[in-house]
């Protein structure tokens, strides 16, 4: 049978790494005193030190906040990519791009669609 991981909230690891680093304590002492493992406790310490000096997380979410924000720009970028493909693949980036183009782009989720609009004019 095997055992499910157990998960662990941002806070209680940044609460548990403070111990670890602003109030001085050893690790294998607030690991035992909290009831986690001394290698998960150390290996947030690592994790969370090597942030604070501005490495990217490799995997999994971040613990600090500037990293986190850094985190979710990178997914809007990549989102953003993502659309202007969609764009360049269906020729609707230079329909956009062009003076006389009339219509409307809606987006819904990563549906794109081009709705031409038909404008009259009445002419004298």
């Amino acid at each position: 049978m095997t055992t499910k991981r157990r998960e662990y909230t941002r806070e209680f690891k940044l609460e548990a790494i403070s111990l670890v680093v602003d109030h001085n304590r050893k690790v294998a002492e607030v690991a035992k005193s909290l009831g986690i493992g001394i290698s998960t406790l150390d290996n947030w310490v690592r994790k969370y030190k090597k942030e604070q000096q501005g490495v990217r997380p490799t995997k999994g979410l971040a613990l600090t906040d500037d990293q986190r924000r850094i985190q979710e720009l990178e997914r809007e970028v990549r989102q953003l990519k993502i659309e202007k493909d969609i764009l360049n693949e269906e020729g609707l980036s230079e329909a956009l791009l062009r003076p006389d183009a009339r219509g409307e782009l809606c987006s819904s989720g990563l549906q794109l669609c081009w709705h031409r609009t038909t404008s009259t004019s009445i002419v004298d």
